[in-house]
């Protein structure tokens, strides 16, 4: 039985790469993986008690790095490969994995997952490539990027979209389609899934897009389900919407609630994002029938899932005004909307479904087992702490021992300072090599 190690950040657990790693964890051990699932931990932002409440029931080990500082998170990861030494670690968003698994005395195989097309992942993919045994991404995007970019092999790289569940009740779905037939005979109801976060989700970009459809007096209902740092903002500039009825904000919700609830009582996704993988809850929602109008973000067109006019209305990042226009569009022509939530049902098939998705990861995981070790080494990026310590010089291996004894920890401001995503090594002229490159499959 083959023994895998997944090591993921927990500071969002309600996150489309916590839930892909939560189905891991409960359908791979019945294709007879040996599974452990390493959650890191710290002070403030990566507490593992929370993903616990959020996916019960997972073969969980708590990663220390609550000290704050590298060589006590790399220390903490490599005791765990040391007691579960697995045949392979899958790295989710934990930069300190990648170097502890690389120097383990055993060896285990690296598979990195990379969900989302962000410069810092595939700089380091590109950079430590010769010590990654797998990549694994959310599109073909992120794929090509690892190939033709980062340089690495084509054999050694694999997309994996999240899977998409069936709906619960599919009468529920059919007799939706059946009230359909004019959305101008009642409030257009709208939603969206996910965090509520500006700079990849471009939530803000709700505040024109609702003010434009009432200025044209198109009643609707617009429901958030999710939170995240901008919701205050969007409660506070939403206020009025929210007192008149038209805006609701119902917080995280479980799946078997959003498929029951939510999804088939809505007609339109809305979705303003820069940028995503294979992103999830837009295609959860065209599984139930419900139309996206959707941003254009990088990968969409080479990824092929959101067809603009076939089963899906697209629209430029950052214009939220074209997405009203895809709205009076469907208003105006009743058929075009029957058309594109017939085809949205029927696209979230084959390697998209759950199960076709978790068969991918089975087989490209034992893929990697039959291929050869890669032999390169990870190189550690130079630490630096904040504080009085560093000031007087202090080397940085002797600041952790005495940071240990006077039980004064590391402050971090944020989810990746307290254990980074990635090693932070990038220039900006890789940074603009990599938008360059994402630009040629707009």
């Amino acid at each position: 039985m083959p023994k895998l190690l997944i090591v993921s950040r927990c500071s969002q657990p309600r996150g489309g790469a916590d839930q892909i790693i939560a189905d891991l964890c409960r359908q791979l051990p019945n294709r007879g993986w040996d599974l452990t699932l390493g959650l890191t931990k710290g002070r403030v932002y990566n507490l593992p008690e929370t993903y616990r409440e959020v996916h019960p029931g997972l073969p969980i080990k708590e990663i220390d790095g609550s000290l704050g500082t590298r060589s006590d998170r790399q220390k903490a990861i490599n005791r765990l490969i040391d007691v579960q030494k697995p045949d392979l670690v899958l790295i989710m968003r934990v930069f300190d994995a990648l170097t502890a698994a690389s120097r383990s005395r055993y060896r285990p195989r690296i598979v990195m997952g990379i969900r989302s097309f962000e410069p810092g992942y595939l700089i380091d993919a590109r950079r430590y490539r010769n010590a990654i045994d797998c990549c694994v991404t959310s599109g073909k995007l992120i794929a090509n990027a690892c190939t033709q970019w980062a340089g690495v092999d084509p054999a050694r790289v694999c997309s994996i979209p999240g899977g998409i569940h069936p709906p619960i009740d599919l009468d529920a779905r059919v007799d939706n389609y059946r009230n359909r037939s004019g959305l101008r005979d009642r409030p257009l109801e709208l939603i969206y899934a996910g965090r509520l976060e500006q700079s990849q989700k471009r939530c803000l970009d709700f505040l024109p897009f609702l003010a434009e459809l009432k200025r044209e007096a198109i009643d609707f209902r617009m429901r958030f389900v999710g939170t995240g740092p901008v919701e205050s903002e969007l409660r506070r500039r939403l206020h009025q919407d929210v007192v008149d009825g038209r805006v609701t904000f119902h917080g995280w919700v479980n799946r078997e609630e959003l498929y029951q609830s939510f999804f088939p009582r809505a007609d339109l996704f809305i979705h303003f994002a820069a940028w995503e993988g294979v992103t999830i809850a837009p295609r959860e929602a065209m599984a139930h029938g419900v139309v996206p109008i959707i941003s254009r973000f990088e990968g969409l067109t080479c990824e092929g899932q959101f067809l603009n006019e076939v089963n899906s209305i697209v629209f430029p990042v950052g214009q939220p005004l074209r997405a009203v226009d895809g709205v009076r569009r469907l208003l105006a022509d009743p058929r075009l909307y029957s058309r594109l939530a017939r085809r949205a049902t029927v696209s979230q098939q084959g390697d998209y479904s759950f199960h076709g998705s978790i068969e991918r990861w089975h087989q490209t995981l034992l893929k990697c087992l039959r291929q050869p070790k890669m032999q390169g080494n990870v190189t550690v990026p130079p630490e630096h702490h904040p504080g009085r310590l560093s000031k007087l010089g202090i080397p940085i291996s002797l600041q952790s021992q005495l940071r240990k004894l006077a039980r004064r920890p590391v402050q971090h401001r944020s989810p990746g300072s307290e254990w980074p995503t990635n090693s932070g090594q990038m220039s900006e002229r890789e940074v603009g090599d990599l938008k360059a490159f994402a630009s040629t499959f707009a």
